[in-house]
């Protein structure tokens, strides 16, 4: 380097060994958190006001297969062969590593899911300053170009494949990104390459080097930047590149109690953190596929905690200028990792700035496994505690590329709603209709950091969930009067609230040609109505007529299952006495319902829905006064109606509100086998059976039900 006053030293942030030099270059791990004094190393500047956030069109989507295809990957060649071990890095680096500890970057960092969805950095540009590159090596040839180098060993080229390598025999974290390269061994070319990386509009600015002899202060920040115009230049170049990429720098290997210079500058220049990331390397250790803890194998945090990560910087990665791959560990090797991390979100939401993509891996860091000791605003609302030692945490590539925080879709008239629980919680009578509306419609939805996202439209309705009829069976048998339902002339038009939970008050005529029935509100359930039935003929052949009024829980007829649906029906039924106390019994059931009213998407409409039973029984069919039926029947179901969403639908990746028409009636109506048996066991004391087998259950197809219920009642 080539300051006038005074000398300083660059240090690469790497500890390389190759298996044909034994010159090794020792430091401790990282230690806990004991003993620290937190305030000491947090920054004395406000935190950055959190970063615009902007809609995305299009999105990201995982497929099913994605964890099929993240273990096919992990099982080739080219992914075993960038890892290097933990016997390795005990034996020759560091022998406190724990055994348990995973050292496998790209499996780690959940890299290679991204790789198996098909995030792989296209189109994406890293620049790197560093060194030395060979641009003719097999990983990284053809994708490199150079706007200064300068000879010596082969760090740049390493740090350049584990970015963006791709070989038949290594894979990089982002294998299909470009690399723009510029030695740091002068200050013009650092402002050079970082104004070339600004006007390209590189995703980030790899730095994977420091200061071995400036300090993080006043003294080590004129020493770097404050002799000679050159310096000013790196600085300026500094300033205006991360006002809208991210700068990348790996902090020391050596263990120190502070963070040096170009990690922790933001520490001094406030300005540079929203464009800032530091990078320590440590292998972790989990349980099942949570962090459990890390082992840093560089130096912590400290003064760069909040916009520090811990990435696995132990890598066989390439060297020289053919095809040769060593192994080699480093904050060096950690640093580019976080770069290609960039680089595959950039790809995967392409409408995000460099800072929010920033923002995300901050936010979705491992943190598990440490006490946060402070929390910065991220973004709007959205906190995320940090680690003196630990930074944000271990690097979570899978995690940022999913939604982070709460989603939620917008509305056209400006509103979001939540969707992290479905929007549509539909009635039973229903069914499965409004999921199957919506099953070819993918709808976009953002998540707390404004990533967009393609959810499938069938997410946002859900059926009220449904339990075995036992229960409902017992309790029916249970409240009413066995003995006078077992005796009395049989009717077409009964049990009017079978399809309602609560209990229900019944009222019959002398003569039996009128009744009423009261459905009678219970607990926290919304559900009331009344009904009345009149006989318009008598004899052999009985014709009823029935009227009902209700308003449900939400459970039957509501499309929120938040609102009470208010309906209004007419009944008609035919009994016809066939003689020897066998007979026969028709009903059916009309009407329509306002379906609850309204829902976040606005209001409703309405729709029709019916009901339709018939019954054959026997009176005396084993011994004196019992009472045998069989019948089949739809219970109440929506039959006709139509309601439209307006919803952000996604069409070739593009996002557009547009019109969505709902079918409410389900193609697949309930259809119930039931059968009963009535007896007197003695004076005051008696018997029901029930049984009943439902198809398409809960108007769902291919749902079934089989229940039954034994009840004895005694009346004294």
């Amino acid at each position: 380097m080539r300051h006038s006053s005074p000398i300083v030293v660059r240090r690469k942030s790497a500890l390389m060994l190759s298996l044909s030099s034994l010159a090794l270059l020792t430091a401790c791990g990282g230690g806990g958190e004991d003993g620290i004094d937190v305030l000491a190393y947090l920054s004395p500047h406000d935190a950055p006001a959190p970063v615009a956030i902007t809609v995305l069109n299009g999105g990201f989507n995982f497929s099913l297969t994605i964890v099929q295809d993240t273990a096919n990957l992990l099982a080739t060649a080219k992914y075993q062969n960038t890892t290097v071990g933990i016997e390795w890095l005990q034996q020759f680096f560091d022998p406190n590593v724990p055994d348990t500890a995973i050292q496998d970057p790209l499996r780690t960092s959940g890299a290679v899911v991204a790789h198996a969805a098909g995030i792989t950095g296209d189109g994406e540009l890293i620049a790197i300053s560093d060194e030395h590159i060979s641009p003719t090596h097999e990983s990284i040839a053809g994708r490199v170009t150079v706007i200064s180098n300068d000879p010596g060993g082969e760090h740049g080229t390493t740090v350049a494949s584990v970015a963006a390598g791709n070989s038949a025999s290594f894979v990089g974290t982002a294998p299909d990104a470009d690399i723009l390269f510029g030695s740091y061994n002068d200050d013009q070319d650092l402002a050079d390459l970082g104004l070339e990386a600004l006007s390209r509009g590189a995703v980030a600015w790899n730095n994977s080097w420091g200061y071995t002899t400036l300090g993080l202060d006043q003294n080590g920040l004129d020493g770097a930047f404050n002799y000679g115009q050159a310096g000013q230049n790196y600085l300026a170049a500094l300033d205006a590149y991360s006002a809208q990429g991210v700068v990348v720098f790996a902090v020391d290997n050596a263990t120190r109690e502070h963070a040096t210079l170009m990690d922790g500058l933001p520490f001094l220049r406030p300005g540079l953190e929203a464009g800032w990331l530091a990078a320590a390397n440590g292998v972790p250790t989990f349980s099942g596929s949570t962090v459990t803890g890390v082992h840093l194998i560089s130096n912590a945090c400290w003064e760069a905690a909040r916009w520090c990560l811990i990435a696995d910087g132990t890598w066989n990665a390439a060297t020289g200028g053919g095809s040769a791959y060593e192994p080699t560990t480093g904050s060096s090797f950690a640093a580019p990792q976080i770069s290609g991390a960039l680089a595959l979100l950039a790809e995967a939401f392409p409408s995000l700035t460099p800072h929010q993509l920033r923002i995300r891996l901050l936010a979705s860091a491992e943190d598990d496994f440490f006490i946060p000791d402070a929390t910065v605003e991220l973004a709007t609302g959205f906190n995320k505690g940090y680690s003196i030692t630990y930074g944000h945490g271990f690097l979570d590539i899978e995690a940022a590329l999913k939604p982070i925080g709460p989603t939620t879709l917008s509305l056209a008239e400006g509103r979001t709603v939540s969707t992290d629980a479905p929007v549509l919680v539909t009635g039973t009578a229903f069914g499965d209709a409004v999921r199957v509306s919506l099953q070819d419609t993918d709808i976009a939805v953002r998540d707390a950091l404004a990533a967009s996202f393609s959810m499938p439209g069938e997410a946002l309705a859900s059926s009220a969930s449904l339990g075995g009829q036992a229960g409902t069976l017992l309790a029916k048998s249970l409240r009413g009067n066995l003995a006078m339902e077992r005796t009395a002339t049989p009717a077409a038009v009964t049990d009017t609230f079978a399809a309602f939970s609560g209990p229900v008050m019944s009222m019959t005529t002398a003569d039996g040609g009128a009744s009423a029935e009261v459905l009678v509100p219970e607990g926290g359930s919304g559900s009331a109505g009344v009904s009345f039935t009149q006989a318009l003929t008598d004899g052999p052949t009985r014709v009823d007529l029935g009227i009902k009024v209700a308003r449900d829980d939400g459970q039957l007829m509501s499309l929120d299952g938040d609102n009470a649906a208010l309906m209004a029906s007419f009944s008609l039924g035919l009994r016809q006495d066939l003689g020897a106390g066998a007979f026969l019994a028709l009903s059916g059931e009309v009407g329509v319902t306002d379906l609850g009213g309204s829902t976040e998407f606005g209001n409703t409409g309405s729709a029709q829905f019916n009901a339709v039973k018939l019954t054959a029984g026997m009176d005396d069919f084993l011994t004196k006064g019992d009472r045998l039926s069989v019948g089949i029947g739809m219970p109440v179901a929506i039959a006709s109606g139509e309601t439209v969403l307006n919803l952000p639908v996604i069409r070739e990746g593009a996002s557009a509100f547009d019109q969505v028409s709902l079918d409410l009636a389900p193609e697949d109506r309930q259809i119930d086998v039931d059968f009963s048996y009535q007896a007197e066991i003695s004076d005051g004391l008696e018997m029901k059976l029930s049984l009943i087998r439902s198809e398409n259950y809960g108007n769902r197809a291919s749902e079934t039900d089989t229940s039954g219920a034994w009840a004895f009642t005694f009346r004294f």
